[in-house]
Protein backbone atom coordinates (compact mmCIF):
# COMPACT_ATOMS: atom_id res chain seq x y z
CA UNK A 1 0.00 0.00 0.00
CA UNK A 2 1.61 3.24 -1.04
CA UNK A 3 2.17 5.63 1.76
CA UNK A 4 0.54 8.25 -0.49
CA UNK A 5 -2.48 6.15 -1.28
CA UNK A 6 -4.74 7.06 -4.19
CA UNK A 7 -8.24 5.85 -3.34
CA UNK A 8 -11.10 5.55 -5.70
CA UNK A 9 -14.47 5.66 -3.98
CA UNK A 10 -17.16 3.58 -5.55
CA UNK A 11 -20.38 4.98 -4.49
CA UNK A 12 -23.89 5.41 -5.38
CA UNK A 13 -25.73 6.89 -8.23
CA UNK A 14 -29.45 7.45 -8.08
CA UNK A 15 -31.65 6.46 -10.96
CA UNK A 16 -34.69 4.23 -11.28
CA UNK A 17 -33.17 1.66 -13.62
CA UNK A 18 -29.80 0.34 -14.75
CA UNK A 19 -28.25 2.37 -17.54
CA UNK A 20 -25.04 3.72 -19.03
CA UNK A 21 -24.48 7.12 -17.47
CA UNK A 22 -23.19 10.25 -19.16
CA UNK A 23 -21.44 12.12 -16.39
CA UNK A 24 -20.94 15.87 -16.25
CA UNK A 25 -18.80 18.01 -13.91
CA UNK A 26 -22.00 19.10 -12.15
CA UNK A 27 -22.51 15.49 -11.01
CA UNK A 28 -19.39 15.61 -8.81
CA UNK A 29 -18.08 17.20 -5.67
CA UNK A 30 -14.55 18.16 -6.77
CA UNK A 31 -11.67 19.32 -4.59
CA UNK A 32 -7.89 19.76 -4.57
CA UNK A 33 -6.02 19.51 -7.87
CA UNK A 34 -8.77 17.63 -9.71
CA UNK A 35 -9.68 19.19 -13.06
CA UNK A 36 -11.67 18.24 -16.14
CA UNK A 37 -9.35 17.43 -19.05
CA UNK A 38 -11.75 16.06 -21.67
CA UNK A 39 -15.25 14.64 -21.99
CA UNK A 40 -15.73 12.45 -18.88
CA UNK A 41 -11.99 12.56 -18.14
CA UNK A 42 -10.36 14.04 -15.04
CA UNK A 43 -6.82 14.59 -13.86
CA UNK A 44 -6.62 14.02 -10.12
CA UNK A 45 -2.99 14.85 -9.38
CA UNK A 46 -0.11 16.59 -11.07
CA UNK A 47 3.27 14.88 -11.28
CA UNK A 48 4.40 17.05 -8.37
CA UNK A 49 5.18 16.49 -4.73
CA UNK A 50 2.19 16.66 -2.40
CA UNK A 51 -0.46 17.00 -5.07
CA UNK A 52 -3.91 15.74 -4.20
CA UNK A 53 -7.42 15.71 -5.59
CA UNK A 54 -10.81 14.08 -5.11
CA UNK A 55 -13.92 13.44 -7.12
CA UNK A 56 -17.18 12.34 -5.46
CA UNK A 57 -20.44 11.57 -7.20
CA UNK A 58 -23.24 13.45 -5.48
CA UNK A 59 -25.97 10.80 -5.57
CA UNK A 60 -26.20 7.28 -4.11
CA UNK A 61 -26.69 3.80 -5.54
CA UNK A 62 -28.49 0.83 -4.04
CA UNK A 63 -26.25 -2.18 -3.36
CA UNK A 64 -29.29 -4.47 -3.43
CA UNK A 65 -29.07 -4.17 -7.23
CA UNK A 66 -26.19 -5.05 -9.56
CA UNK A 67 -23.54 -2.41 -10.08
CA UNK A 68 -20.92 -2.15 -12.79
CA UNK A 69 -18.33 0.53 -13.44
CA UNK A 70 -15.82 0.65 -16.27
CA UNK A 71 -13.17 3.33 -16.63
CA UNK A 72 -9.67 3.98 -17.93
CA UNK A 73 -7.07 4.68 -15.27
CA UNK A 74 -3.65 6.27 -15.88
CA UNK A 75 -1.24 5.66 -13.05
CA UNK A 76 1.65 7.75 -14.38
CA UNK A 77 4.91 7.36 -16.24
CA UNK A 78 7.32 6.93 -13.35
CA UNK A 79 8.02 3.32 -12.41
CA UNK A 80 10.79 2.88 -9.88
CA UNK A 81 10.20 6.23 -8.16
CA UNK A 82 6.48 6.62 -8.94
CA UNK A 83 3.62 6.82 -6.50
CA UNK A 84 0.90 5.99 -5.67
CA UNK A 85 -2.16 3.89 -6.68
CA UNK A 86 -5.94 3.76 -6.57
CA UNK A 87 -8.64 2.48 -4.23
CA UNK A 88 -12.29 2.05 -5.26
CA UNK A 89 -14.46 2.58 -2.20
CA UNK A 90 -18.05 2.08 -1.05
CA UNK A 91 -18.96 4.41 1.81
CA UNK A 92 -22.35 5.51 3.22
CA UNK A 93 -21.50 9.23 3.28
CA UNK A 94 -20.28 11.59 0.61
CA UNK A 95 -16.79 12.81 1.39
CA UNK A 96 -14.60 15.72 0.38
CA UNK A 97 -11.06 14.46 0.61
CA UNK A 98 -7.84 14.85 -1.33
CA UNK A 99 -5.07 15.57 1.16
CA UNK A 100 -1.70 13.92 0.62
CA UNK A 101 -0.32 11.41 3.11
CA UNK A 102 -0.43 7.72 3.93
CA UNK A 103 -3.88 6.15 3.54
CA UNK A 104 -5.33 9.28 1.95
CA UNK A 105 -8.99 9.09 1.13
CA UNK A 106 -9.56 5.56 2.42
CA UNK A 107 -7.80 5.24 5.77
CA UNK A 108 -10.23 5.86 8.59
CA UNK A 109 -13.40 5.55 6.50
CA UNK A 110 -15.64 3.27 8.52
CA UNK A 111 -17.72 1.44 7.45
CA UNK A 112 -16.31 1.00 3.96
CA UNK A 113 -15.11 -1.40 1.31
CA UNK A 114 -12.05 -0.42 -0.70
CA UNK A 115 -10.55 -1.92 -3.86
CA UNK A 116 -6.93 -0.90 -3.85
CA UNK A 117 -4.69 -0.87 -6.91
CA UNK A 118 -1.33 0.04 -5.43
CA UNK A 119 1.98 0.82 -7.12
CA UNK A 120 4.16 1.69 -4.12
CA UNK A 121 5.63 -0.46 -1.37
CA UNK A 122 5.07 0.49 2.24
CA UNK A 123 6.81 -2.28 4.13
CA UNK A 124 5.20 -1.46 7.48
CA UNK A 125 1.77 -2.07 5.86
CA UNK A 126 2.96 -5.42 4.43
CA UNK A 127 2.85 -4.12 0.86
CA UNK A 128 4.57 -6.43 -1.63
CA UNK A 129 7.29 -4.91 -3.79
CA UNK A 130 5.29 -5.32 -7.01
CA UNK A 131 2.15 -3.55 -8.20
CA UNK A 132 -0.82 -5.24 -6.58
CA UNK A 133 -4.58 -5.25 -5.99
CA UNK A 134 -6.29 -5.89 -2.65
CA UNK A 135 -9.77 -5.56 -1.17
CA UNK A 136 -9.84 -3.64 2.09
CA UNK A 137 -12.49 -2.89 4.71
CA UNK A 138 -13.39 -0.20 7.19
CA UNK A 139 -10.62 2.21 6.31
CA UNK A 140 -7.87 -0.19 7.39
CA UNK A 141 -4.89 -0.06 5.01
CA UNK A 142 -2.75 -2.73 6.68
CA UNK A 143 -2.82 -5.94 4.64
CA UNK A 144 -3.27 -8.11 7.72
CA UNK A 145 -6.93 -7.05 7.62
CA UNK A 146 -7.69 -7.53 3.90
CA UNK A 147 -10.81 -9.27 2.69
CA UNK A 148 -8.80 -10.48 -0.32
CA UNK A 149 -5.29 -10.12 -1.74
CA UNK A 150 -2.83 -8.56 -2.22
CA UNK A 151 -2.59 -10.16 -5.67
CA UNK A 152 0.20 -9.44 -8.10
CA UNK A 153 -0.39 -7.14 -11.08
CA UNK A 154 1.80 -6.36 -14.10
CA UNK A 155 3.56 -2.99 -14.07
CA UNK A 156 0.89 -0.29 -14.40
CA UNK A 157 3.13 2.81 -14.21
CA UNK A 158 3.85 2.65 -17.93
CA UNK A 159 2.36 5.93 -19.17
CA UNK A 160 -0.66 4.06 -20.59
CA UNK A 161 -4.38 3.88 -19.83
CA UNK A 162 -5.54 0.67 -18.17
CA UNK A 163 -9.17 -0.41 -18.31
CA UNK A 164 -10.59 -1.18 -14.85
CA UNK A 165 -13.95 -2.91 -14.53
CA UNK A 166 -15.70 -3.52 -11.23
CA UNK A 167 -18.77 -5.76 -11.04
CA UNK A 168 -21.01 -6.25 -7.99
CA UNK A 169 -23.59 -9.06 -8.10
CA UNK A 170 -25.83 -8.79 -5.01
CA UNK A 171 -27.54 -12.18 -5.41
CA UNK A 172 -24.14 -13.88 -5.29
CA UNK A 173 -22.77 -11.29 -2.84
CA UNK A 174 -19.74 -11.18 -5.09
CA UNK A 175 -17.50 -8.40 -6.33
CA UNK A 176 -14.95 -8.96 -9.10
CA UNK A 177 -12.23 -6.64 -10.36
CA UNK A 178 -10.95 -6.86 -13.92
CA UNK A 179 -7.91 -5.00 -15.22
CA UNK A 180 -7.30 -4.89 -18.97
CA UNK A 181 -9.88 -7.63 -19.43
CA UNK A 182 -8.46 -10.09 -16.88
CA UNK A 183 -10.07 -10.90 -13.54
CA UNK A 184 -7.42 -10.35 -10.88
CA UNK A 185 -9.35 -10.49 -7.61
CA UNK A 186 -12.79 -11.10 -6.15
CA UNK A 187 -14.51 -11.57 -2.83
CA UNK A 188 -17.85 -12.97 -1.67
CA UNK A 189 -19.39 -11.33 1.37
CA UNK A 190 -22.72 -9.92 2.48
CA UNK A 191 -21.31 -6.39 2.65
CA UNK A 192 -24.73 -4.80 3.13
CA UNK A 193 -25.17 -6.51 6.50
CA UNK A 194 -21.62 -7.47 7.52
CA UNK A 195 -19.98 -4.14 6.63
CA UNK A 196 -22.75 -1.55 6.30
CA UNK A 197 -25.06 -2.88 9.05
CA UNK A 198 -28.06 -3.26 6.77
CA UNK A 199 -27.60 0.01 4.89
CA UNK A 200 -27.64 -0.63 1.12
CA UNK A 201 -27.21 3.03 0.13
CA UNK A 202 -23.61 4.16 -0.48
CA UNK A 203 -21.62 6.85 -2.30
CA UNK A 204 -18.60 6.56 -4.56
CA UNK A 205 -15.75 8.85 -5.34
CA UNK A 206 -12.15 8.89 -6.46
CA UNK A 207 -9.16 10.56 -4.85
CA UNK A 208 -5.47 10.65 -5.63
CA UNK A 209 -2.40 11.99 -3.93
CA UNK A 210 1.37 12.24 -4.17
CA UNK A 211 3.97 12.91 -1.49
CA UNK A 212 7.72 12.48 -1.56
CA UNK A 213 7.31 10.36 -4.71
CA UNK A 214 5.04 11.39 -7.53
CA UNK A 215 3.02 10.43 -10.61
CA UNK A 216 0.22 11.92 -12.63
CA UNK A 217 -3.12 10.22 -11.90
CA UNK A 218 -6.05 10.50 -14.28
CA UNK A 219 -9.30 8.68 -15.08
CA UNK A 220 -11.84 8.54 -17.91
CA UNK A 221 -15.32 7.13 -17.28
CA UNK A 222 -16.59 4.66 -19.86
CA UNK A 223 -19.66 3.01 -18.34
CA UNK A 224 -21.71 2.92 -15.17
CA UNK A 225 -24.70 0.61 -14.66
CA UNK A 226 -26.68 1.00 -11.48
CA UNK A 227 -30.05 1.17 -9.81
CA UNK A 228 -31.44 4.16 -8.01
CA UNK A 229 -31.25 4.31 -4.25
CA UNK A 230 -34.83 5.35 -3.59
CA UNK A 231 -35.14 7.96 -0.81
CA UNK A 232 -37.05 6.75 2.23
CA UNK A 233 -40.21 8.77 2.83
CA UNK A 234 -40.40 9.61 6.55
CA UNK A 235 -42.86 7.93 8.87
CA UNK A 236 -46.07 9.93 9.04
CA UNK A 237 -46.06 12.88 11.44
CA UNK A 238 -48.95 11.44 13.45
CA UNK A 239 -47.14 8.12 13.99
CA UNK A 240 -43.94 9.94 14.92
CA UNK A 241 -45.78 12.04 17.49
CA UNK A 242 -47.47 8.99 18.97
CA UNK A 243 -44.16 7.15 19.35
CA UNK A 244 -42.43 10.14 20.92
CA UNK A 245 -45.34 10.45 23.35
CA UNK A 246 -44.95 6.82 24.40
CA UNK A 247 -48.17 5.69 22.74
CA UNK A 248 -48.62 2.31 21.07
CA UNK A 249 -48.92 2.25 17.28
CA UNK A 250 -49.50 -0.27 14.51
CA UNK A 251 -48.30 -0.12 10.91
CA UNK A 252 -51.32 -0.82 8.67
CA UNK A 253 -49.23 -2.15 5.79
CA UNK A 254 -47.32 -4.66 7.96
CA UNK A 255 -48.47 -8.08 6.75
CA UNK A 256 -47.15 -11.65 6.91
CA UNK A 257 -47.52 -14.65 4.65
CA UNK A 258 -50.59 -16.71 5.61
CA UNK A 259 -49.89 -18.80 8.70
CA UNK A 260 -46.20 -17.83 8.66
CA UNK A 261 -43.82 -15.41 10.32
CA UNK A 262 -42.35 -14.34 6.95
CA UNK A 263 -42.89 -10.62 6.38
CA UNK A 264 -44.40 -9.75 3.03
CA UNK A 265 -42.11 -7.64 0.86
CA UNK A 266 -44.84 -5.00 0.54
CA UNK A 267 -44.28 -4.27 4.24
CA UNK A 268 -40.59 -3.43 3.93
CA UNK A 269 -41.10 0.21 2.97
CA UNK A 270 -42.96 1.12 6.14
CA UNK A 271 -40.58 -0.87 8.33
CA UNK A 272 -37.71 1.01 6.65
CA UNK A 273 -39.42 4.27 7.61
CA UNK A 274 -39.72 3.09 11.21
CA UNK A 275 -36.02 2.13 11.27
CA UNK A 276 -34.97 5.54 9.95
CA UNK A 277 -37.12 7.23 12.59
CA UNK A 278 -35.61 5.12 15.38
CA UNK A 279 -32.09 6.10 14.30
CA UNK A 280 -32.94 9.67 15.26
CA UNK A 281 -33.57 8.57 18.85
CA UNK A 282 -30.58 6.38 19.79
CA UNK A 283 -31.33 6.72 23.51
CA UNK A 284 -34.64 4.87 23.20
CA UNK A 285 -35.82 1.27 23.01
CA UNK A 286 -38.58 -0.10 20.81
CA UNK A 287 -41.00 -2.75 22.06
CA UNK A 288 -42.44 -5.07 19.40
CA UNK A 289 -45.58 -6.94 20.47
CA UNK A 290 -47.24 -9.68 18.39
CA UNK A 291 -50.94 -10.65 18.60
CA UNK A 292 -53.29 -13.07 16.78
CA UNK A 293 -57.01 -13.72 16.50
CA UNK A 294 -58.62 -16.67 18.32
CA UNK A 295 -58.60 -19.12 15.41
CA UNK A 296 -56.51 -22.19 16.11
CA UNK A 297 -55.11 -23.47 19.38
CA UNK A 298 -53.90 -21.14 22.09
CA UNK A 299 -50.40 -22.62 21.99
CA UNK A 300 -50.14 -22.24 18.20
CA UNK A 301 -51.33 -18.63 18.41
CA UNK A 302 -48.76 -17.91 21.09
CA UNK A 303 -46.01 -19.40 18.96
CA UNK A 304 -46.88 -17.53 15.75
CA UNK A 305 -47.30 -14.20 17.54
CA UNK A 306 -43.87 -14.58 19.12
CA UNK A 307 -42.27 -15.65 15.82
CA UNK A 308 -43.75 -12.66 13.99
CA UNK A 309 -42.59 -10.19 16.63
CA UNK A 310 -39.10 -11.67 16.43
CA UNK A 311 -39.16 -11.50 12.60
CA UNK A 312 -39.92 -7.79 12.79
CA UNK A 313 -37.15 -7.30 15.34
CA UNK A 314 -34.70 -9.15 13.09
CA UNK A 315 -35.65 -6.92 10.16
CA UNK A 316 -35.11 -3.75 12.21
CA UNK A 317 -31.72 -5.09 13.31
CA UNK A 318 -30.81 -5.69 9.64
CA UNK A 319 -31.59 -2.00 9.05
CA UNK A 320 -29.09 -0.85 11.64
CA UNK A 321 -31.10 -0.78 14.89
CA UNK A 322 -28.97 -2.37 17.65
CA UNK A 323 -30.32 -5.63 19.03
CA UNK A 324 -30.11 -4.28 22.57
CA UNK A 325 -32.65 -1.56 21.74
CA UNK A 326 -35.38 -4.01 20.73
CA UNK A 327 -37.66 -6.09 22.94
CA UNK A 328 -39.86 -8.53 20.98
CA UNK A 329 -42.64 -10.53 22.62
CA UNK A 330 -45.74 -12.46 21.53
CA UNK A 331 -49.09 -12.46 23.37
CA UNK A 332 -51.02 -14.86 21.16
CA UNK A 333 -54.79 -14.30 21.17
CA UNK A 334 -54.75 -12.26 24.39
CA UNK A 335 -55.73 -8.59 24.41
CA UNK A 336 -57.91 -8.41 21.26
CA UNK A 337 -58.81 -4.89 20.12
CA UNK A 338 -62.24 -6.03 18.91
CA UNK A 339 -64.36 -9.17 18.72
CA UNK A 340 -63.33 -12.12 16.58
CA UNK A 341 -66.80 -12.52 15.07
CA UNK A 342 -66.01 -11.31 11.55
CA UNK A 343 -63.12 -11.61 9.13
CA UNK A 344 -62.49 -7.87 9.40
CA UNK A 345 -62.38 -8.09 13.19
CA UNK A 346 -59.95 -10.98 13.13
CA UNK A 347 -57.69 -9.03 10.75
CA UNK A 348 -57.53 -6.17 13.25
CA UNK A 349 -56.60 -8.56 16.05
CA UNK A 350 -53.77 -10.07 13.99
CA UNK A 351 -51.36 -7.22 14.51
CA UNK A 352 -47.92 -6.03 15.56
CA UNK A 353 -47.79 -3.15 18.02
CA UNK A 354 -44.82 -0.83 18.61
CA UNK A 355 -44.03 1.32 21.64
CA UNK A 356 -40.96 3.48 22.10
CA UNK A 357 -39.53 3.90 25.61
CA UNK A 358 -36.55 5.68 27.06
CA UNK A 359 -33.47 3.66 28.00
CA UNK A 360 -33.03 3.75 31.78
CA UNK A 361 -29.31 4.11 32.64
Amino acid sequence: MNRFLFPFFLCCITFSFAQNLKLSPDDFLISGDTRLTANQCYQLTYDNNWSSGSLWFKKPIDLRAAFEMELDVMLGCRDEDGADGIVFVFHPKIQKIGFAGEGMGFAGLRPSVGIEIDTWENEHLLDPSYDHVAILKNGIIHHDYNMAGPNRLPNLEDCKDHRVRIVWLPDEKKMTVYIDGKGYIYFKKDIIHKIFKGNSTVYWGVTAGTGGFTNRHAICFEKIDFKEAVPIIPLSTSLQNQLVSGETITLPSLQFENGQSKIRSSSFVELDRLAEFLKKYPDTKIEVFGFTDNKGSESANQAISSARAKAVAKYLISKGIPKGRINAKGFGEAYPVTSNLTKADRLLNRRIEFRMTRIIP
